[in-house]
């Protein structure tokens, strides 16, 4: 729950932490920033699962943390640009969702979490000394929760945690499946293998027009053409209805007058420190702590005598998350480290180094570079955001009128498709596109694919204008032009997809046939190395693989594994077709199943298996929920990701 702990990650294990940051740590710290498209109120619904909801305030904290893990994790290679292509804000509300998902199952399995087990994590969330309620709400506060809020946050997850503790609990892992596990973890081989390309053989093959036909005629069923369809739809785009706004500075200072909490920063300070670690587990060990308080007097004393600050941090610190970085921790606020650290930055001057300092993770050197006094920002520093806010929700609100007002129109007048291109001209904002024939999975340029557009697009029967559906560039309102119903082409129609797929399929067969007449080389004392030479290919050693894992450049291949593993040392693999050749082995080394360690790590190895299992009934349970409590986005939060087609509605 501190940046100090976020910067490093390396102390602790990354899952742990990882799961901290979304189940718990979210709740703490809102780094200032919002995520990127959202403006909407901190407590209206952004999602709803059922009967409960996940505010705004609440993705953008959620958001926060998980940028900030990617963040680290990544350094400059990370850009809010790689945080939309990867999916984060997706990721974040389906980690949301399941919270609230695991929270209703728990209270369907009776359960709940007491006001005594509350106290307790807040107590030690707080490391075991609560300072009194007004620090308490002080704390929150400057994180932008309250008391009521926070409590109920944490009472939530710790709710989630309890039910995933039941539900492992009650998980049951049978001996044999341990065994099978554990065969599958240790059983191992290493390989030297031949592989002919089918493509190597491309100039061999040649497919007959007769071949071509019964070929065609084998597989036509590969070549079916699904049904497609043409929509004609009528868009009503946000960004020229947001961009023709005009937000007085009236407006501006009202919104700033109405939400001063928005605008309220805590007081700030940035500074940059140098970390020496200690181990926290080993409390005795005052051998490492007179080393690293040391190695922090020796990096004070380069730092006086001229040597930078950013040079030192970069030769000695152990902190990963600001090495690099000259040490630079940004801005933070009081709450955001552990006590020792926070105490000492804010009583610091500005410039002057303060150390050792010492701490759980180790001892400190601190330097503090910025300091920024708490209370209500000036209007002149936030006008550019409140203007944007205002232009992103009455820009939003206005498209969706719009769009609803032009069906209203659209149904009481009557009005075909062939006449939306007069409401075009006559609206601004507004224009109307044709579709190529699509599939119900297709791309649609401007729309994308597998989206709400596509679905509604094939349900919607002929004639019919459908209701206004939000996309991610605005709303679209879209009705059927045609349907081309599904068959069977004619031959002339895929001919050059059906050579294709032919001269492959008889190259594959080639490759396999050569090699399989090869093989019976190989029983009369030629080796591996002589078959490769006389077929102008070259044998390949693998690594050690285990049943699951990759096979040298062959990539996983369950077969080959399999085979692998039943075979001595010495022994030819029959060759095995792959889907750009085949291939032809021998085994060279193998690792076997010990009876006697696999007694002594069962525990182990039981545990493991157990965490494994969790994880798939979870992800199953969840989803099975989620389609039973009904989980619906709010329109604005789908428009301004752009996640039309990427979440459930």
């Amino acid at each position: 729950m501190l940046k100090v702990f976020r910067d490093n990650l390396k102390y602790l294990s990354w899952v742990l932490w990882l799961v901290i940051a979304v189940f718990i740590l979210f709740v703490f710290v809102d780094f200032g920033g919002t995520v990127p498209g959202s403006s909407e109120a901190p407590n209206a619904a952004a999602v709803t699962v059922g009967r409960q909801k996940i505010t705004y305030g609440e993705f953008q904290r959620a958001y926060d943390q998980f940028e900030d893990f990617y963040r680290q994790s990544m350094g400059e290679q990370f850009s809010r640009e790689l945080a939309r292509q990867i999916g984060l804000p997706v990721q974040v509300l389906n980690r949301l969702v399941a919270d609230r998902v695991l929270t209703e199952e728990g209270r369907r399995m009776g359960l709940e979490v007491t006001d005594e087990e509350l106290r307790d994590e807040i107590l030690r969330q707080f490391g075991g000394n609560f300072t009194g309620a007004e620090e308490y709400r002080r704390i929150l506060r400057a994180s932008g929760l309250t008391p009521k809020s926070f409590e109920s946050s944490l009472r939530r997850d710790l709710l989630a945690e309890k039910t995933r503790t039941v539900l492992a609990a009650n998980l049951y892992i049978p001996d044999e499946d341990v065994e099978r596990a554990y065969r599958d973890r240790v059983e191992r081989a290493k390989i030297r293998y031949v592989k002919l390309a089918a493509a190597d053989l491309a100039a061999e093959v040649v497919v007959m027009p007769e071949e071509l036909e019964s070929f065609f005629a084998d597989n036509l069923e590969e070549y079916r053409i699904p049904e497609r369809r043409v929509v004609t739809y009528l868009s009503v785009d946000r960004q020229a209805i947001q961009a023709a706004l005009e937000i007085g500075v009236e407006e501006i200072q009202a919104y700033y007058d109405e939400n001063p909490g928005e605008f309220t920063r805590a007081e700030e300070v940035q500074a940059r420190h140098i970390l020496v670690s200690i181990d926290p587990t080993v409390e005795t060990d005052q051998e490492g702590r007179d080393r690293a308080r040391s190695a922090i007097e020796d990096a004070k004393r380069r730092i006086e005598t001229g040597t930078p600050f950013e040079v030192v941090a970069a030769e000695i610190s152990e902190d990963p998350g600001s090495k690099n970085n000259g040490g630079d921790l940004g801005y933070f606020g009081r709450g955001a480290m552990v006590p020792p650290f926070e105490n000492a930055a804010f009583g610091a001057e500005l410039g002057t180094l303060v150390g050792p300092v010492e701490t759980d993770f180790g001892f400190h050197l601190i330097e503090v570079l910025d300091k920024r006094a708490g209370g209500l920002q000036p209007l002149g520093e936030v006008e550019p955001l409140i203007r944007q806010r205002l232009a992103s929700t009455r820009g939003a609100a206005a498209t969706e009128g719009k769009a609803r007002d032009l069906a209203d129109r659209i149904a009481r007048e009557g009005l075909a498709p062939p006449s939306w291109e007069q409401l075009a001209v006559e609206e601004t904002a507004v224009s109307v596109k044709t579709t190529p024939a699509f599939g119900r999975g297709d791309y649609v340029e401007g729309i994308g694919n597998a989206t709400a557009f596509s679905s509604r697009a094939f349900d919607l029967p002929p004639g019919e204008v459908s209701e206004p559906l939000p996309v991610g560039g605005g709303w679209v309102i879209l009705a059927v032009d045609s349907i081309e119903e599904p068959r069977y082409p004619e031959l002339d129609e895929v001919r050059a997809e059906v050579e294709a797929d032919a001269r492959e399929e008889r190259q594959l067969t080639m490759a396999l046939a050569r090699l399989e007449e090869a093989a019976a080389s190989l029983g009369e004392g030629d080796t591996l190395d002589q078959l490769a030479a006389e077929l102008g290919l070259e044998a390949v050693e693998s690594s050690l693989f285990g049943r699951n894992d990759a096979v040298g450049t062959l990539g996983r291949n369950p077969e080959i594994s399999e085979t692998a593993l039943a075979l001595e040392v010495g022994e030819i693999g029959a060759p095995v077709a792959l889907t750009d050749g085949a291939v032809l082995f021998e085994v060279l080394e193998r690792e076997r199943f010990d009876a006697v360690r696999f007694a002594e790590e069962k525990d182990s190895e039981q545990d493991a298996l157990r965490e494994q299992r969790l994880g798939e009934l979870l992800t199953s349970l969840i989803q099975a929920r989620r389609e039973e409590m009904g989980v619906t986005y709010d329109p604005q939060l789908i428009a301004n990701f752009e996640l039309d087609g990427q979440v459930g509605s």
